[in-house]
């Protein structure tokens, strides 16, 4: 909505820009047809002007574009590496790693990890091998820890299997 607002605003100012030399004042007893120099001079410096402005807008806006989509590759990159870790080792309970952050490259990742577990050693492992990955590999990643225990969850398997 913003981005409209500019647009339209600076559509309706290149038509005043691209030609200054026909609203100049005439001189009285001179040519009609003559254009001061400073005239034009500052038609031309203010078309550069916007053509730079233009141009510095798009060059932010590709910069800041490319900034959000390198760090949405971190944070895939990241909860691959989690999610295969949690795979190997808890291959029978359901957790799942999901990264989020902002695209400002200051603000840490931040690595939700989500699921069930039948007990809290359970859950303490789980968080210390998420914490050891990290650590190794992503020291920057702030792991946030929404596991539930649930006694249930290693029952259901068992009761599945022995009808």
């Amino acid at each position: 909505m913003r981005r409209d607002r500019w647009a339209h605003r600076i559509a309706a100012l290149l038509p005043v820009l691209a030609f200054p030399a026909r609203a100049s004042a005439q001189t009285a007893g001179g040519d009609a047809s003559t254009v001061t120099p400073s005239a034009a001079g500052w038609g031309a410096a203010a078309l550069v002007a916007v053509a730079v402005v233009l141009l510095l807008a798009i060059v932010v806006g590709v910069k800041l574009y490319d900034a959000k989509r390198k760090r949405e590759g971190d944070a895939l990159m990241v909860q691959a590496r989690i999610s295969d870790a949690l795979l190997r080792d808890f291959v029978t309970f359901p957790i799942t790693a999901v990264a989020s952050g902002s695209a400002w490259r200051r603000s840490p990742l931040v690595l939700a990890i989500r699921g069930r577990v039948p007990t809290p050693e359970l859950r303490e492992a789980v968080m210390r091998l998420v914490g050891q990955e990290l650590s190794r590999h992503h020291p920057g990643v702030r792991a946030e820890d929404r596991l539930v225990v649930d006694p249930l969850v290693g029952r259901e398997r068992v009761g599945t299997r022995l009808r």
